[in-house]
């Protein structure tokens, strides 16, 4: 073995890890907000990181071996450059898109009617927002004439913002770094969303530039399909009269009319969802789509019955259905409650050597100190707090936020660790569980205000929590000195914020943001409907809250005490979502293939087919990758290959 291959922090890889971030933050936001192609960073499977690290280990890698043997990279460093992109994935889509857009968005689109300027407008603190009308109108419309980007009108803002976006990163870092030994040793989690890269970094045999992945015919074969698909349909995308095929992103595409007053029962092929959804165990692959499908039913015997929740002014939830939403965010509660039980001895052994220094507790293998762990998670979340506080929330509603808003990016990050959520998302809105569940008046409106400009930290399709976990996961194959990969991972974020800031300030003052693929509204408009209607705290809220909590607690415990129990306590927490709706019928298949391979041929097949499906993701994602490049030296917009 090489010494590169024993040092796995070594120059190269850093700078090749952080040019990688750089391309993964502001190449999917110049490849989504301005090309509006495929998106590369916006769900946990993190399409821009698998096509990147697919095109170092088939074709970069290999020829630098080819050329200059020593200088190729090894397994450790490959694994490193990934986890960098990772970390990067999270931020231009669902971090500073949305933070930007939520810092002007009221400004541009205050208007007489909606009378944002006299309900919204006088409680956002001038420190924490650009007031200027001009500056708005610059970032939605564009500068025009190649004016510069106004940097003095928002420097201030970006400094204002700093403490609170890292006390963010860190207090999810911390988090994580708690959690990890019990996740990842006690539990043995299989991180799903891990297998391609780790299949992918493979070391080659003495003599061979490529791993013996990259040899299996069974991969290629799985890859075949998919990218035949996507490379027809970007082809028709490009010449629809010559190319008459493929003409859906999806392959099948169908609606199933079963009940009249909800919308159709959606049935599409996703190859990517497949192949993800087959390395999951069964019991978890099962309660995924047959929870979906029972929400489903339940809605369409809701609507028959008349059964609707009295609330007027919902705040958006991914569960549509506000019964089943907050029967959700009680799940998230006891998935929360739960796991922190199960976690309890090795927490008390963290808080031993946090606070005692207990030398019998070993936390040398971790990125952190359990010592620092726990301060940085303790002194993050009081700067949070005191932020909070400081743009206006009073204390207890910036307390009550940050304690929903980590319990549902703590049970989002357990289903992506567990069952593979490629693409997904939270089923709640913290910010409106809150408000449901005390009243407006309780908050007052410069408490709802700062909600409105806040919500969007507390919802998307990833986080940093989320992409911290699959980064840790990745870690335990780098072996070594671990405590490095802490400030890897703060550089990697570091670059992805600086990259994403500056394409999207770029891209919105030379073109507007309003001509790009979608804006982000915040929260305002929900905002205005309770400044208007100012409602009460909803009992309802606290009774489905209990119903799902009980139903999760109740499917927790038969999970351990009943060893033929079938349904796995996930799949009721996230079924609901709307995002499920898409994915059900993929998920089904992956679980029917999956259950037919091991009753006939064992865990022997069940490993002799893994490759093909891996094969399908790298099928799927690839085309993409490739068809963004083309697209920018064709000016082509729209030439979408895949959604997440």
């Amino acid at each position: 073995m090489s010494n590169h291959e024993n040092n796995t922090f070594t120059l190269r890889a850093l700078v090749l890890g952080s040019l990688c971030a750089f391309c993964v933050a502001a190449g999917s936001a110049y490849g989504t907000f301005y090309l509006r192609g495929s998106f590369m960073a916006l769900g946990t499977s993190m399409p821009g990181a698998i096509f990147i690290l697919f095109l170092l280990t088939l074709f970069i890698n290999p020829l630098i071996k080819l050329i200059y043997p020593s200088a190729s990279l090894g397994r450790r460093e490959l694994l490193l450059v990934y986890i960098m992109m990772v970390m990067a994935s999270p931020i231009p889509h669902l971090f500073i898109w949305r933070l930007l857009c939520s810092l002007t968005y009221p400004f541009y689109y205050a208007t007489p009617e909606n009378e944002w300027r006299e309900l919204i407008l006088p409680h956002l603190p001038n420190w924490m927002m650009p007031h200027s009308p001009q500056t708005a109108r610059l970032f939605y419309e564009g500068a025009g004439g190649g004016q510069p980007i106004p940097w003095a009108a928002w420097e201030p803002i970006f400094l204002a913002w700093l403490p609170f976006i890292w006390a963010l990163f860190l207090v999810m870092i911390a988090a994580m770094v708690i959690l990890r030994r019990q996740w990842i040793v006690n539990e043995r989690l299989i991180f799903p969303l891990m297998q391609v890269p780790l299949a992918m970094v493979e070391e080659a045999k003495p003599g061979d530039r490529v791993s013996g992945f990259f040899k299996n015919p069974v991969m290629w074969v799985g890859f075949s399909l998919p990218a035949l698909w996507g490379t027809l349909h970007g082809l028709y995308n490009y010449f629809p009269d010559i190319v008459p095929v493929a003409t859906y992103i999806d392959p099948v595409r169908m609606d199933i009319e079963l009940f009249h007053n909800i919308q159709p029962l959606f049935v599409a092929l996703r190859f990517n969802i497949i192949g993800f959804f087959y390395f999951l165990k069964t019991e978890i692959a099962f309660s995924l789509w047959f929870f979906n499908l029972l929400s489903y039913v339940a809605r369409g015997v809701f609507g028959l019955l008349g059964i609707v929740s009295t609330e007027t002014s919902g705040a958006g939830h991914p569960v549509p259905n506000l019964i089943l939403a907050y029967q959700a965010m009680g799940a998230m509660l006891a998935l929360f409650f739960g796991g922190l039980w199960t976690a309890r001895l090795h927490l008390q052994a963290v808080f031993r050597k946090a606070f005692r220094g207990d030398m019998t507790v070993d936390d040398s293998d971790e990125i952190l100190s359990y010592r620092a762990a726990v301060l940085v998670l303790l002194v993050g979340s009081l700067v949070l707090v005191t932020w909070l506080w400081l743009a206006g929330m009073p204390i207890w509603v910036a307390l009550g936020l940050l304690f929903l808003g980590s319990v549902i990016i703590f049970g989002y990050t357990r289903v992506v660790s567990e069952g593979g959520l490629s693409d997904g998302s939270p089923p709640v809105v913290p910010a409106g569980i809150l408000v449901s569940a005390v009243g407006t008046s309780a908050i007052g409106p410069s408490g709802l205000a700062i909600l409105g400009v806040t919500m969007w930290w507390t919802i998307g399709r990833n986080f940093v929590m989320t992409a911290c976990a699959q980064s840790l996961r990745m870690g335990e194959d780098l072996g070594g000195n671990k405590r490095p990969l802490f400030w890897v991972i703060i550089a990697a974020l570091a670059i992805a914020l600086c990259a994403s800031v500056w394409t999207i300030m770029y891209l919105s003052h030379a073109f507007g943001a309003i001509n790009l693929s979608w804006i982000y509204g915040g929260g305002y408009s929900y905002v205005e409907k309770l400044m208007r209607t100012t409602p009460d705290p909803n009992l309802w809220t606290w009774i489905n809250m209990a119903i799902g909590t009980s139903i999760m607690g109740g499917l927790m415990v038969a999970r351990r005490v009943y060893l033929w129990w079938p349904f796995h306590p996930l799949g009721y927490a996230i079924g609901p979502v709307w995002i499920m709706d898409h994915l059900w019928f993929n998920m089904f298949l992956a679980w029917l293939i999956k259950v037919l391979v091991l009753k006939y041929g064992g865990a022997r097949l069940y490993i002799k087919t893994r490759p093909f499906f891996i094969g399908m993701i790298l099928g799927y994602f690839t085309p993409g990758g490739f068809y963004m490049i083309i697209d920018h030296f064709n000016d082509m917009n729209g030439n979408i290959i895949f959604w997440g």
